[in-house]
């Protein structure tokens, strides 16, 4: 490990550890800490824990206890693999449910002309951060603004320009402080590091596909994971919408498992051999019985996250698809379903990050890769 270092130049190590639903998957990342450097950044060890599969559905307690463990697990893993390099930062990536984003558009009419500067943004988002930390546990992850807009025309500088009407469109992310310091608290069992950051993992993969996709002015982004399904909207190059619900691969599984008395891991063999058209006809048959109103389920949760901002005629048609397992069974939905004509594409096939690599050995992992380009750059 580390063969890339034999000349001995001064680096950096990162670790970022990616807490979804039912999973963790962490990464040590090397980094030179040469500011000129051209070198690419380079992925040393990463590490993927899971829930073992169960058939009933876990409550809230006990899916924090059993992230928390995966956590623990995830990070003693890329400890052993640092060794004595020292760790400058810590960044951990949250998806639902551990995270909560909104997005606000807020509309303010002057009577007369009126200069806009920096404090008049700083004070709107002040005013819409202290409606969103009411609450005694609220932890604010991060807010980004997406445009601004000045009688009615998006102005990327706007500083001491006067208007009649601002238009400010933005997103605030927040979690559970409890959840926070419990994660932190157990972080610090294992290494005392002062550098750390929160990160909502759904608006880092929205940045790089604005990114990557420059082109493109319209697009859904919708990510799977164990237990919920995660959804950005872009339209007319702005997010538009965010959206959650409670379903998602290990959900499906555990359907399937308790509609066929079988095993999760049965059941997760018998969905592959489905997928790939190799079960007798019989056997095809009877498992569409049962797959196609669990899957039209979840396809209803999407179609109803569309329906609170677009319809059928406004929806933007291409969807980067993003599901670590059974791929192809949820993007057959999408198509299929609703009558919206969508082109399906793997968020994979859209990596085109440079500046990080794996190293020799090391599985591969494009959001990860994402992850890293995104937050050392």
């Amino acid at each position: 490990m580390f063969s890339f270092f034999s000349n001995k130049k001064e680096v950096s190590y990162s670790i970022i550890l990616d807490i979804q639903s039912g999973l963790v998957r962490g990464s040590l990342v090397c980094d030179s800490l040469d500011a000129q450097s051209s070198e690419p950044r380079y992925i040393v060890s990463l590490v993927t824990k899971s829930f073992s599969q169960k058939a009933h559905i876990i409550n809230s307690e006990h899916l924090i206890k059993k992230t928390l463990k995966l956590i623990s697990e995830t990070l003693e893993h890329l400890l052993r693999d640092a060794g004595h390099n020292k760790i400058f930062n810590i960044h951990y990536i949250l998806s639902s449910p551990w995270i909560f984003s909104k997005i606000k558009a807020i509309k303010v009419d002057y009577k007369i002309e009126t200069e806009i500067t920096q404090k008049t943004i700083a004070n709107i988002v002040s005013e819409e951060l202290k409606e969103v930390s009411k609450g005694a546990d609220v932890f604010l992850v991060e807010q980004k603004i997406f445009e601004i807009r000045l009688n009615g025309y998006p102005a990327p500088v706007f500083d001491n320009k006067k208007a009649h009407k601002l238009e400010l469109f933005f997103i605030t992310s927040f979690s559970s402080l409890a959840f926070i310091n419990k994660v932190k608290t157990l972080v610090q069992k294992h290494i005392n590091i002062e550098n750390s950051s929160f990160h909502s993992g759904l608006l880092l993969q929205y940045s790089a596909l604005r990114e990557m996709l420059a082109d493109k002015h319209e697009f859904i982004h919708i990510h799977i994971h164990n237990e919920l399904t995660d959804m950005i909207i872009v339209k007319d190059d702005l997010c538009k919408q965010v959206a959650s619900f409670p379903f998602g691969i290990s959900t499906l599984l555990r359907k399937i498992s308790l509609e066929t008395k079988q095993s999760i891991e049965a059941s997760d063999s018998l969905l592959s051999l489905y997928q790939g058209k190799k079960l007798s006809d019989s056997e095809m048959i009877n498992l569409k019985k049962i797959l196609d109103p669990l899957l039209m389920e979840w396809g209803t949760s999407c179609k109803d996250s569309f329906n609170t901002m677009f319809d059928i005629t406004t929806i933007p048609r291409t969807v980067y698809l993003s599901a670590h397992s059974h791929f192809d069974i949820f993007k057959n939905t999408l198509i299929e379903y609703g009558g919206f004509n969508f082109s399906v594409l793997p968020y994979d096939s859209i990596d085109s990050v440079k500046d990080v690599q794996f190293d020799k050995g090391v599985s591969e992992s494009s959001m990860m890769k994402m992850y890293a380009s995104a937050l050392l750059r």
